[in-house]
């Protein structure tokens, strides 16, 4: 048990680090609209196509689970600032995507690293991101951040 979760960290982070060195590498910052923390990858929330392809793939494949538009549903909402699982910055909602979330640390999503492209992922967390940012000032969701200036990270993992 304990393997697999040194795996599943080995392996989350390792997607994250090859995905960030690909974000500065082709990233436009002109676009980037959202950041969880100042270290944290940029999304393009204001690139109306990102969020549209976003919107599309996440229909596709994440709605089954997790409800229209993220708001929840067999799985967590998506759309509420709040990820149960590894961590509320776009980075770790990257690796989560990528590597899944094993039994082992409570959930029951497979890996979508190997059948979805890094740009579909990008797409993907931009919509969530946008879809979260809508529902806050629609007053559907209270802000994540009103409440702490730090978002929580889970799980706390030793």
């Amino acid at each position: 048990m304990v393997g697999l979760k040194s795996a599943f960290r080995t392996c989350a982070a390792l997607s994250a680090m090859v995905f960030a060195v690909a974000m500065m590498t082709f990233a436009q910052p002109a676009s980037a609209q959202h950041k969880a923390k100042p270290d944290d990858m940029e999304l393009p929330t204001n690139d109306a196509k990102v969020v549209e392809a976003g919107k599309a793939k996440f229909a596709q494949r994440c709605s089954f689970c997790h409800g229209g538009d993220g708001h929840g549903g067999k799985g967590p909402c998506l759309s509420c600032g709040v990820f149960k699982y590894t961590g509320n910055t776009n980075s770790e909602i990257y690796a989560t995507i990528a590597a899944g979330v094993p039994k082992s640390l409570g959930g029951t999503m497979g890996a979508f690293g190997t059948t979805m492209s890094m740009e579909e992922i990008v797409s993907v967390i931009t919509f969530l991101r946008w879809e979260e940012a809508r529902r806050v000032a629609a007053g559907e969701i209270a802000d994540p951040k009103s409440k702490n200036d730090d978002l929580p990270v889970f799980p706390n993992q030793k």
